[in-house]
């Protein structure tokens, strides 16, 4: 059978990969365990009679643009609908990207950003950020400045650290940078940030919607745009719908890149009913907060490392003598396992440890800079009670 010629550089790139396991609790891909609000539901359900599933979506999602556009006191032109803010996220790196175009990304995050830059035959220009995962400002502006990037993305809170950097710091690299820039704010919702531009005029309902996202921002620099997700906050992973927010100008750059009929037409409707009631996601937000920070206490009573996350996932490893014992038991239990670093084999440990116990976390314990990682997705109380004892269990008395 003859072989194919794929495009130049395609051979570089491995698939994304999210582990597939039989599991009782699936924490690692930071999805809401929570399903619909009783309410929407009901809503949806009586969606489904009579739906008209023969004809197309509406071309550009106009009702869905209308409502969020409505609910920011914007124009329909400043807003665009994707296939989940993963799309736009691609769409802005094939828009503002291109053959010999550098675009800098953070490091570590989401690892798309880097997969994205090369289908888009762009140069990949990543800048560290600092030892505890927060963006620098000046540093980006100097890096900027240095590597003059077509495109720059930010990722705010940062996926898989979890920190928020507040609206001050990325107003200060928006007013600094000559570049189109990408704030990617999928987690933002889960944040509880403050800070609006004092010159916005807008009624203090509308301010209250944008405080601490670069959302506030959105009428003051026409050089970016805020992508946001159905995804986490609001329970619509499976259905795969995001919007980007920005200058009318750069959308119109951003929507030539899109397809006709690219969001399907039930995914349009479902986010529909649930952006119109979207204040029924309250408590559901709450409770993952507080569920969150209790979990933070009760890790690093364990000797656990925690990173500073706003958003519904927390980043572990062991530290100090912690991760010894641990590394110790992997080896002893597992046999040999090459040449891993003890940070490595302690997080392998409790990996493996809670997938015998059928709870799947996301795997970071091979990352370069997150070596012996853990993300552990925020999910219902029961869970996290569960997944809590069994970290108890394996950091004390197994691991001695």
């Amino acid at each position: 059978m003859a072989g194919f010629n794929a495009r130049t550089g395609l051979e570089e790139l491995e698939e994304y990969a999210v582990e597939h396991v039989a599991a009782d609790i699936i924490v690692n891909a930071n999805e809401s365990n929570y399903n619909l609000p009783r309410p929407i539901e009901q809503a949806v359900a009586a969606k489904l009679a009579g739906f008209p599933f023969n004809r197309y979506p509406p071309m550009q999602a106009e009702t869905l643009r209308g409502l969020i556009a409505e609910d920011l006191a914007l124009d329909a032109d400043n807003i665009r609908i994707g296939n989940g803010s993963s799309e736009l996220l691609q769409m802005a790196c094939y828009a503002f990207g291109g053959n010999g175009r550098k675009i800098a990304f953070p490091y570590p995050s989401f690892s798309m950003y880097g997969v994205y830059t090369k289908l888009a035959d762009s140069i990949a220009a990543p800048y560290p950020l600092t030892l505890t995962g927060y963006v620098d400002p000046d540093k980006v502006i100097e890096f900027c400045r240095a590597e003059q990037p077509a495109l720059l993305i930010v990722c705010n809170p940062n996926n898989p650290t979890g920190n928020y950097n507040p609206l001050e710091v990325m107003e200060k690299i928006l007013a600094n940078v000559s570049c189109p820039v990408v704030m990617d704010e999928a987690y933002m919702e889960f944040a509880k940030g403050s800070g609006v531009d004092p010159q916005d005029l807008r009624p203090l309902n509308k301010l209250k919607l944008v405080a601490g996202s670069t959302l506030a921002l959105t009428g003051k620099y026409s050089n970016f745009m805020c992508l946001r997700t159905f995804s986490k906050a609001y329970g619509l992973a499976g259905l795969r719908v995001g919007y980007a927010v920005g200058s009318a100008g750069i959308m119109r750059v951003l929507g030539k890149t899109l397809l006709p009929y690219h969001v399907n037409a039930w995914s349009l409707a479902v986010a529909e009913e649930v952006y119109r009631q979207k204040d029924l996601y309250k408590e559901q937000l709450e409770t993952i907060i507080e569920q969150r920070d209790l979990m933070r206490e009760q890790l690093e009573q364990m000797g656990l490392k925690i990173w500073p996350s706003a958003t519904n996932f927390l980043t572990c490893c062991p530290q100090g003598e912690l991760t010894a014992r641990l590394a110790a038991a992997c080896e002893q239990q597992y046999g040999s396992q090459g040449e891993k670093t003890q940070q490595m084999l302690a997080g392998m440990y409790l990996y493996r440890k809670l997938l015998e116990k059928k709870i799947l976390v996301r795997d970071y314990t091979s990352h370069p800079v997150l070596q012996g990682c853990l993300r552990i997705t925020v999910g219902l109380p029961l869970e996290n009670a569960e997944i809590i004892s069994q970290l108890q269990r394996l950091c004390g008395e197994e691991a001695i």
